[in-house]
C-alpha cells in the first residue's frame, strides 16, 4: 500500500480534529522521505475510549510498553512514553498537511535520536538532510 493510500484510510476514519495526530514514520511519509508500512496515530482519551470498545480493534503493546489498538495497518496510541508523556501537547502543535495532522518533524527527529534503533539512526540522517534543504 502506498503512503497516499494509507493516509486516505486515516482520512476515512473521520477522526475529530484536535483529538489525534499521526506520528511514527508518518511525518516522514507525508514528505515522501519514507515508505510507511502502517500509520501510528496518537489520540486523546476520548478517541481511545471510542475505539477501545470496538471489537474490530485488537489491543497491543509497543516495545516501550505503551498500550495501543490495531486494526490492520492503522494503530492508535494513547501515549508515546517515555519520550513524550503528553500526547495532548503533540496533538496541539501538530502540522496540518494534506488535511491530516502530523506530529512536527522536529519531534520525530527528537524521538528517533533518543530511541536509537538501527532504522532510527537511518531516519535521523534522512530527516536532518531534509531539514537542511528547507
Amino acid at each position: 500500500m502506498s503512503n497516499a493510500e494509507l493516509f486516505q484510510k486515516v482520512k476515512e476514519m473521520e477522526l475529530p480534529v484536535g483529538k489525534y495526530a499521526l506520528f511514527g514514520s508518518a511525518p516522514m511519509g507525508i514528505r515522501n522521505l519514507k515508505d510507511c508500512r502502517d500509520a501510528d496515530i496518537i489520540v486523546t482519551a476520548e478517541v481511545w475510549e471510542k475505539y477501545s470498545n470496538d471489537p474490530a480493534w485488537r489491543r497491543q503493546k509497543s516495545a516501550s510498553g505503551n498500550e495501543g489498538l490495531a486494526n490492520g495497518d492503522i494503530e492508535l496510541w494513547r501515549s508515546w512514553n517515555p519520550w513524550f508523556p503528553s500526547v495532548e501537547n503533540l496533538i496541539a502543535e501538530a502540522e496540518l498537511i494534506g488535511g491530516l495532522p502530523f506530529v512536527k518533524l522536529g519531534r520525530v527527529l527528537e524521538w528517533k535520536k533518543q530511541y536509537g534503533r538501527e532504522k532510527d539512526i537511518k531516519d535521523v540522517e534522512i530527516i536532518e538532510n531534509f531539514l537542511r534543504t528547507i
